[in-house]
């Protein structure tokens, strides 16, 4: 289902010449260089071709044929590919390890190139050979920049010409007989198409999923083997599908992309059977603070008429109203496809594929919103909290490398799908909390949202004082007897760092101690009376003090303290 709804996308975009969607046969890749030839075969000079981004130079990103798949042998890239193929040279630390390498690369990319150019009568190729049949590897060190140049990617292009030699139709022709000319594999019926082709024993590598390039469907072991059909074979994927699937799905990874996000350690693509104005919408759908993502400062930031659509659209889906109320032009019945990944050792790994109408993601997008919606503690808090931003509160120190492995895809499933919460992200939740001693908005949000969709609890957006349960109301008592301690004494550190943990798993071994230190306090404040008036009225509902709270009652003790907290805070700015 994954490789067939890719592969349809890829054949949508792919009729359309807008889409920038590499044709079969080619694929778009980082190229840093173009080395400029006569039409002899002379260097006439290297172009850098890098662009500037945010004061860093970065590789341009180019259509050229598309690469091979190397494996151990030295293999070349037809009319582009790294320095050390196509000048025979490249770092000092490569050429140490192995003194032979480069030579080997290059004699390999000259052989190819004189093989298609004994078939051609492109001048644009003879060039190129003359060149390659010139050139002394030995002289690369000398050549103006070569520290920027080595080991990057470089095309060619005549003197006198404005296109690269890949751009030139006669190449172009030459390349595409090559290319389908190399599929070795058996003809069966593949398995995307339903068509009878030659099958691709090795599926083309993804880029842009995690930092090296892996494949997202490999058979590399004996124990994958069925009835003897080694490799992909015995789940055979024709080439031309291999290619659409992967192209597509490395278009939908490209950098800039507007369908790609990155939740975690995984990262969510996502794309619509049809052309529809919701395809550009659905990111700045998960990410709806448009504040920008620390962890990953490439992503894109929204318009304001964009911005303004997606809070309406949201605003939309919590109070449950339809979304023609908000823009007749948006799809609610189009199809999405939704992917999320993550890097793993020998094949990226599907961490969830879910299916849906933008109508289905919308409304469970709101339940979502609804579920976690509590009184913010300040002003800048995120009505819409994106994903990274809950994720980064269950890692220490608040790093995304510290995120708990498969916490976010599990989260981004149960959010896209309506089911609950995974147990794992409350249990987190609490445990960052009794390390670090900080409950705040968007914890305390996340809390809520667990008890609410997975307990089907009532939990109040603010303060409930009609609210009997004991481990709420004893939440509400460690807020208060905090209170009357900074009231006293104004301390660096108040009975939350010492004993908030303690007092939300064992109340009956902590709070006669923290009763006894309250009652010295209040002694001390000038408003002692008041404060002390507040903890009488709640501990008068609280008939005996639990010797342990399940997790459940851990998280109302905790949501108790935030909104007592937060009401002593406001009662304070209204005096």
């Amino acid at each position: 289902m994954i490789l067939q709804a890719l592969t349809d996308y890829y054949e949508r975009q792919a009729r359309d010449p807008a889409s920038g969607i590499p044709p079969f046969g080619f694929s778009e890749q980082k190229i840093s260089f173009c080395a400029v030839l006569s039409k002899t075969g002379e260097l006439a000079g290297i172009v850098d071709l890098r662009e500037d981004e945010s004061g860093k130079l970065r590789p341009k990103r180019i259509t050229v044929p598309a690469s091979v798949i190397r494996t151990g042998n030295p293999l070349a890239n037809f009319l582009w590919d790294n320095t050390g193929y196509v000048l025979g040279a490249g770092s000092h630390e490569k050429l140490t390890s192995d003194p032979e390498r480069f030579v080997r690369y290059f004699e390999v990319f000259l052989a190819l190139h004189r093989e298609i150019a004994a078939e051609t009568r492109d001048g644009g190729i003879n060039a190129l050979v003359a060149f390659l049949e010139k050139w002394s590897p030995s002289r690369a060190p000398s050549l103006s920049g070569w520290q920027a140049i080595s080991d990057s990617n470089l095309v060619f292009r005549l003197e006198e010409d404005s296109e690269y030699l890949h751009e030139r139709p006669m190449l172009r022709e030459a390349w595409l007989r090559r290319f389908e000319s190399g599929f070795d594999g058996p003809t069966a019926w593949c398995l995307v198409t339903g068509e009878k082709k030659s099958v691709a024993v090795l599926h083309p590598p993804i880029k842009g999923a995690s930092s090296v390039q892996a494949p997202l469907v490999s058979f590399n072991e004996n124990a994958y083997e069925s009835y003897g059909k080694s490799k992909s074979i015995n789940a055979p994927v024709s080439e031309h599908a291999a290619f659409a699937y992967s192209t597509a799905l490395n278009h939908l990874l490209r950098a800039g992309s507007r369908q790609r996000i990155r939740i975690g350690d995984a990262t969510t693509v996502f794309w619509a059977e049809r052309s529809t104005k919701a395809e550009d919408l659905l990111a700045a759908l998960f990410n709806p603070s448009l504040e920008a993502n620390t962890e990953d400062p490439g992503e894109p930031l929204d318009d304001p008429a964009t911005t303004a659509l997606v809070r309406e659209v949201l605003k939309a889906a919590k109070e449950g109203r339809p979304l023609r109320e908000v823009d007749a032009s948006l799809d609610s019945d189009a199809r999405f496809y939704v992917l999320g990944l993550s890097p793993n050792k020998a094949r990226l790994a599907v961490r969830f594929w879910n299916v849906s109408t933008f109508g289905q993601l919308v409304l469970h997008l709101g339940r979502h919103y609804r579920a976690m919606e509590v009184e913010r503690q300040f002003e800048g808090d995120p009505e819409y909290p994106p994903f990274w931003q809950i994720l980064l509160e269950t890692a220490a120190l608040r790093k995304n490398k510290n995120v708990p492995p498969l916490l976010a895809g599990a989260l981004t499933r149960s959010v896209l799908t309506g089911l609950p919460y995974p147990r794992s992200l409350f249990t987190t939740i609490l445990g960052r909390i009794r390390a670090d001693h900080v409950v705040n908005y968007l914890r305390a949000a996340i809390l809520k949202a667990y008890l609410v969709r997975n307990h089907q609890m009532e939990v109040s957006m603010s303060l409930d004082i009609e609210r009997r349960n004991p481990a709420y109301r004893l939440g509400r008592l460690f807020a208060l007897l905090e209170k009357a301690q900074k009231d006293a004494t104004n301390p660096t550190a108040t009975i939350r760092d010492r004993y908030f943990g303690a007092a939300s798993a064992t109340p009956a071994a902590v709070f006669p101690q923290l009763l006894r230190l309250g009652q010295h306090h209040i002694s001390k404040a000038e408003y002692g009376g008041y404060t002390d008036k507040l903890i009488a009225e709640v501990v008068d509902e609280i008939d005996e003090l639990p010797n342990h709270l399940s997790l459940e009652d851990q998280g109302l003790f905790t949501l108790g303290y935030y909104h007592q907290r937060n009401a002593l805070f406001r009662k304070s700015e209204k005096e």
